[in-house]
């Protein structure tokens, strides 16, 4: 902290702690979210097309989930419920990457690691300590 007040000195002349951690949380905040969301403010133009082969997912369509789906989870359970969770956020293929599915706008949504972990069971079944599929659970 006292490195941060003397690097600051010209912005927070009398070191205010709350500005400085107000600015560093800004930082890191804005630091996650390009990790994790390929959040920028000047985007690179699209770069060659992902193959359907690979799982990758492009940076442009991050970018346009993120900006879509408003940051929070997108599942609505059988009785219309609204997952309202913001964290733990993970990009989901709709229609399963093993089952064909592009990382295309379309075809990816965001859902907290709950959602996407039972999402992954209703379509795959569970798998069991022997090795084998229960296929009772699809």
């Amino acid at each position: 902290m006292r490195r941060a007040q003397e690097l600051l000195r010209h912005r927070i002349p009398n070191g205010d702690l709350n500005e400085i951690f107000d600015q560093a949380l800004d930082l890191l905040v804005r630091d996650l979210e390009k990790k994790k969301f390929a959040a920028t403010d000047r985007p690179r133009r699209d770069g060659p097309a992902t193959s359907v082969a690979s799982r990758h997912i492009p940076a442009a369509v991050k970018r346009a989930v993120w900006q879509r789906d408003q940051g929070r989870c997108t599942f609505v359970s059988h009785n219309g419920a609204h997952c309202c969770e913001r964290g733990e956020l993970e990009f989901d293929h709709i229609r399963p990457h093993a089952d064909g599915g592009d990382a295309s706008v379309g075809n990816v949504r965001l859902l907290c690691r709950r959602h996407n972990q039972y999402e992954s069971q209703r379509f795959f079944g569970l798998w069991q300590a022997e090795g084998e599929w229960d296929s009772a659970q699809r």
